[in-house]
């Protein structure tokens, strides 16, 4: 019974809960400077300039491109744009799936693994939705984050299982998820976001076994 209570109150690990934070943070201010609860000139329109400050843009990406310039504001979007989100309700839905994904990937790889990993899923799928999207398109939210998560989840969980219905067993949130995601986009439409959500999950897989523990290790072995 007490390792069972252990087992439950285990606390998140350091990353999850600073990342976690950070989102439900911004989304704080975004929504107390919407409802006018921050008394302070233009804090109505704080969620539009966040867009506007850190949301991925094709036309922006595509200057970039064309020119060869990267200056450090732009490349920090690609970092930052999953902090910030349309409303409550979208930044409360990545709070919570990232928490339980989150802890089970930060378990088995560590903190800084697994913030490393969400940083570089996270940037391929806002770089993906950048060639993908109508120019007059904007990227924010932290979905890709979310499917980086289930990515990576998806491989350890893989790696752990002893057999093939274990590993299927594994691998059937991911599943879930992507032909979720699939079918919202073919019903509903919204753009290209969903592009950014598979190609950061196809980056948290193929990044997790990179960055598993021991792994350098492994590779020097004659």
């Amino acid at each position: 019974m007490t390792a069972d209570k252990g087992r439950v109150l285990n606390p998140l690990p350091w990353g999850v809960w600073l990342l976690t934070l950070a989102i439900a943070g911004v989304e704080m201010v975004l929504w107390a400077g919407a409802h006018g609860l921050v008394n302070m000139a233009g804090a109505a329109g704080w969620r539009a300039q966040a867009l506007v400050a850190v949301g991925i843009s094709p036309a922006v990406q595509g200057w970039m491109v064309e020119t060869g310039q990267t200056p450090l504001p732009h490349l920090a979007r690609y970092l930052a744009f999953g902090l910030v989100h349309a409303g409550p309700l979208q930044a409360a839905l990545v709070v919570v799936i990232m928490a339980a994904l989150g802890k089970y990937c930060a378990e088995r790889l560590g903190s800084l693994r697994v913030l490393a990993l969400l940083a570089l899923a996270q940037a391929a799928g806002g770089f993906a939705f950048g060639l993908a999207a109508d120019p007059g398109a904007w990227l924010i939210g932290g979905y890709p984050l979310i499917f980086a998560l289930a990515g990576c989840y998806g491989w350890l969980a893989w790696h752990e299982a002893s057999d093939t219905p274990a590993r299927l067993r594994a691998t059937a949130l991911v599943a879930v998820l992507i032909v979720g995601r699939l079918t919202l986009a073919a019903l509903v439409g919204g753009g290209a976001d969903w592009v950014a959500d598979i190609a950061a999950c196809v980056a948290g897989a193929a990044l997790a076994p990179l960055l598993a523990p021991g792994v350098l290790a492994r590779m020097r072995r004659p």
